[in-house]
């Protein structure tokens, strides 16, 4: 199969639905395999015969490779439709040899549902022709069969409607990805709001005043250079100081605007604040990120702050050489460790005595953590560092899955 047929199969697959999708084709594998051991326990003993026997085996063997590698089969049932077709012949064969009013009719209703499953309105109409046409040939071979409102209505009737049951759990499953995602896209909505409204609270807490204080100390400084111009000389530096803390207080606040960062893979976030943070402080971090781990798009925003506050609290508090960052799978989710090598602090017994301390972000990180159904912990002594832990949920479908089973 060309790669850009293959990959448009699988797009076609992705998400939440093309998971279940996944599931359900199995299912439905499983259940023809079954089909093949009950139809050789209802066969009457005389009805034996070395073709029933090879059919039998043979649809089984069939059913087993659709069961194992699903994911290699049903991309290529996807860019090829026609290939359905060998299942339709092989049920032609299991009709002849079995009889189309025996158990081995159910073979051929379990392919109408996966038509049903896998294609669309056209599809599914033009595989269950091909059914019922193969149905009356194989009817038409036959030497016993009566010709009666069964064998000509009743019986072929069940293709469509197993069809019509595949197309209608293939919708639900479509639905669900439809609600999954505009859930994600009102989560991401509400974050980015809750987040704007903090950065207008930090504005107002942390810049403004600073560009205050930068506005008294400038007014002050004429008099200042009259009369003691060493003050003023003084004076001058905490300017300058105090620009360059609001120029870098406008840069961190800029950056927090920025809504793109959530959408993008977990792993490459994290190693990019963290990069990013490394170069703008000078502080060297060593980074290692463990692919594939997803989490719902709020818990993605809080964790993304919580990044951004812990490597803040390196530069305020800690006097760090080195910092390390690691995201990875723990046994009760996912975690994110920072851990530096400064100074460290006491930790207290009671949490509310660190706004006392002045570490106002340890507090805000626990509260972001437990908002998400997350936890946070610290652990650190003074000389000894300070490590950071946040355990996070993952998300309702869990883990990142490869190609047909995305969440």
């Amino acid at each position: 199969m060309p790669s850009s047929a293959k990959s448009s199969a699988a797009d076609g697959l992705s998400g939440i639905a093309g998971r279940r999708v996944g599931t359900t084709f199995r299912l439905l594998m499983q259940i023809r395999i079954l089909l093949a051991v009950m139809s050789m326990l209802l066969t009457p003993y005389h009805r034996y015969s070395v073709s029933i026997m090879v059919v039998v085996v043979g649809v089984a063997l069939l059913s087993w490779l659709g069961l194992t590698a699903w994911e290699q089969i049903v991309p290529w049932l996807l860019a090829y439709p026609v290939l359905i077709g060998i299942d339709v012949c092989v049920a032609y064969v299991v009709l002849v040899a079995g009889g189309v009013l025996g158990p081995f009719f159910l073979f051929t209703v379990v392919t109408s549902a996966v038509a049903g499953l896998l294609y669309g309105r056209l599809g599914v109409t033009l595989v269950c022709l091909l059914q019922v046409a193969v149905y009356y040939a194989a009817a038409a071979s036959a030497t016993d069969v009566v010709v009666s409102f069964q064998t000509v209505v009743a019986m072929p009737a069940f293709h469509p409607i197993c069809a019509y049951l595949g197309a209608k759990v293939r919708g639900v499953f479509d639905e669900h990805e439809s609600l999954y995602r505009a859930r994600g896209r009102a989560e991401v909505a509400a974050a980015a709001a809750e987040e704007r409204a903090r950065l207008a609270r930090e504005m107002h807490d942390s810049l403004a005043k600073t560009l205050r204080g930068i506005a008294m100390s400038a007014e002050a400084l004429p008099v200042w250079m009259s009369r003691k111009p060493s003050r003023a000389q003084e004076e001058a530096a905490r300017i300058a100081a105090a620009a360059e803390i609001a120029s870098r207080e406008v840069r961190e606040l800029i950056a927090g605007l920025r809504e793109d960062i959530v959408q993008q893979p977990i792993d490459s976030v994290v190693g990019a604040i963290a990069a990013g943070w490394s170069v703008s402080t000078g502080v060297p971090v060593s980074v290692r990120a463990e692919p594939g781990l997803e989490l719902s798009l709020r818990t993605r925003y809080e964790l993304v702050a919580i990044l951004k506050e812990a490597l803040e609290n390196v530069v305020r508090h800690s006097d760090a050489c080195a910092v390390s960052v690691r995201w990875h799978d723990g046994p009760s989710g996912a975690v994110l460790t920072v851990a530096d090598d400064g100074r460290g602090f006491a930790i207290p017994t009671d949490v509310r005595a660190l706004v006392g301390e002045g570490h106002y972000g340890l507090v805000g990180m626990r509260e972001r953590a437990a908002a998400v159904g997350g936890e946070l912990m610290v652990e650190s002594r003074p000389g000894e560092g300070t490590t950071i832990s946040v355990v996070l949920p993952l998300a309702e479908e869990g883990r990142r899955l490869p190609d047909l089973e995305v969440a």
